[in-house]
């Protein structure tokens, strides 16, 4: 589902990790809403440019790079300049599960590269659009976070960790970008449906020693709706917060997750 068809025409979006299935999800509802999208992969693009159907000039355009290299981050960011001549939205999506173990068995390696994609990623993508949105006095930045940035998370302590983090950088450049009239705001998924998540759980249940199904329960029991989210959800949230209906919200964190993690438990 998206918004209205038309309502972000002529507005550029840079979308991370676009090759994933929130990525796709997220580019997707921005070319249905009229943006044109720059879809950043890290690995080989699954077609150079695309019109995204029914001959509108909406257009879909990749580009290869590593979020965690400056030079890759640069040279993406200067090829969508030169493919759309400006950029107005800024998805920082792309992320990296690390591994499931305790902090005692992580190596360093393990801890900097999940640190390296979630959290410096997103600071060189955003530092290097903030240049074009302040110019142009506007733009938006969507850092996608998680709801464990908020609490305790067991044997995923570099996922976390980078989360946390990443919402601090989002109420930073909130403030300091707010002036160029750039918002800059976060969403915090639950637990969303798909290939993903299952790896993440079968590992789990893999480390604890349990059943699939039990691991299964145990997860799902902190969700008030007692559901799991779609990759749909976060879309639309992005989309809202991307939105003329959103030019007075910045700086804010906001849960996307069926109400995972609301009572305690006490």
């Amino acid at each position: 589902m998206s918004g209205p068809a038309g309502q972000f025409e002529g507005r550029v979006a840079v979308v991370t990790g676009a090759a994933g299935q929130v990525g796709t999800a997220i580019a997707s509802t921005l070319l249905q809403a009229g943006a044109s999208v720059v879809g950043v992969v890290r690995r080989r693009p699954p077609r150079q440019s695309a019109d995204s159907g029914g001959g509108d000039g909406r257009r879909l355009f990749f580009v290869r790079a590593d979020v965690r290299n400056q030079q890759d981050v640069k040279r993406a960011v200067s090829q969508a300049i030169r493919q759309f001549g400006k950029i107005d939205i800024l998805v920082n999506n792309a992320a990296a599960r690390g591994p499931t173990a305790p902090v005692t068995n992580l190596t360093l390696k393990e801890w900097q590269e999940v640190l390296d994609t979630n959290l410096t990623g997103p600071f060189l993508f955003s530092r290097e659009c903030l240049k074009y949105m302040v110019k142009q006095n506007e733009g938006q930045v969507i850092n996608i976070s998680s709801v464990v940035a908020r609490w305790a998370y067991p044997l995923r302590a570099p996922y976390a960790a980078s989360k946390a983090a990443l919402i601090s950088l989002t109420l930073t450049l909130a403030q300091e970008a707010g002036c160029a009239n750039v918002r800059v705001n976060a969403v915090c998924p639950g637990p969303v449906e798909g290939k993903a998540l299952h790896g993440v759980l079968n590992e789990r249940a893999r480390v604890l020693g349990i059943s699939r199904d039990e691991m299964e329960r145990r997860f799902m029991g902190p969700a008030a709706l007692g559901r799991k989210i779609t990759a749909d959800d976060i879309s639309r949230m992005v989309l809202f917060l991307c939105s003329d209906a959103a030019r007075n919200v910045t700086g804010q964190v906001i849960d996307v997750s069926a109400g995972y993690g609301l009572y305690p438990g006490i």
